[in-house]
């Protein structure tokens, strides 16, 4: 897993600049500079305050100094009727629409192949896989959510195959997570290569274009790795295992 150099970072003087979508019930809130990046909660105030620690971790993760990074600054807003407290969303940010070059899809796709890195080494790091946390025990937009470090591994296996079909494309369904990762991104690149970012794909009530998907990616991997960070970091505190591997670098404590 190799830092990415300094291109990644908020590029927007001294603020940092975010879109927020909610249905009034939950909110999230992206990183428009880092692609991926996000916070949640139950109002718009929670998730502008978390923002500049989100945006210190994500440039940890890649290796890249902080700048000194101020207060976060809404440039775009989404409302929406899905359950945006389960993280669903659907926004598609205008930077998921907008100019695309060969040089930033590289740099973008670079990150999403560290993101799996990431997130495979976290699985693989982990002992107890099948460990059912209690707390976690609860009911989703999707069904009953992913409880076990396992279930929330093979969550995120299956879900980067749809997020290719979203713009037309899948995955060899023998592949390891890594393998289908690495296939699934020199597939985009075959239709960057054709289309570049010019197209806007209507799936299910849905607008995705490539960049969204490359972004949807990094997000998915950072919401779940939190998930198996969070469920390590009870294993801690119960004295199940001595430490853990926090590779995202979430710094969430114990």
């Amino acid at each position: 897993m190799t830092p990415l150099g300094p291109s990644a970072g908020p590029t927007t003087g001294n603020t940092i600049p975010v879109a927020v979508e909610t249905n009034g019930k939950g909110y999230t809130c992206f990183l428009v500079d880092l692609p991926g990046a996000f916070t949640r909660g139950r109002s718009e105030s929670e998730v502008l305050s978390k923002v500049p620690a989100e945006a210190r971790s994500y440039l940890d993760w890649l290796g890249v100094p902080s700048p000194a990074l101020g207060e976060a600054k809404v440039v775009e807003w989404h409302v929406c009727q899905l359950m945006v407290e389960d993280a669903d969303g659907e926004i598609l940010l205008t930077a998921d629409r907008g100019p695309f070059g060969p040089e930033e899809f590289e740099h973008v796709t670079s990150i999403v192949r560290l993101s799996g890195e990431t997130f495979s080494a976290l699985y693989d790091s982990s002992s107890f896989k099948d460990w059912v946390d209690p707390s976690r025990l609860r009911k989703t937009f999707y069904g009953e959510a992913p409880n076990t470090i396992r279930e929330v591994f093979h969550h995120v296996e299956n879900t980067q195959r749809y997020y290719l079909s979203r713009v037309g494309l899948d995955i060899g369904g023998n592949e390891s997570f890594l393998e289908a990762r690495g296939s699934g991104l020199r597939r985009i690149g075959k239709l960057f290569e054709v289309e570049g970012n010019s197209k806007v794909y209507e799936v299910d009530g849905e607008s995705w274009t490539v960049k969204k998907v490359l972004r949807r990616f990094i997000w998915h991997d950072r919401i779940h790795g939190k998930s198996i960070t969070r469920i390590l970091a009870k294993q801690k505190q119960l004295g199940l295992i001595k430490k853990y591997e926090d590779t995202f670098r979430f710094n969430l404590g114990t």
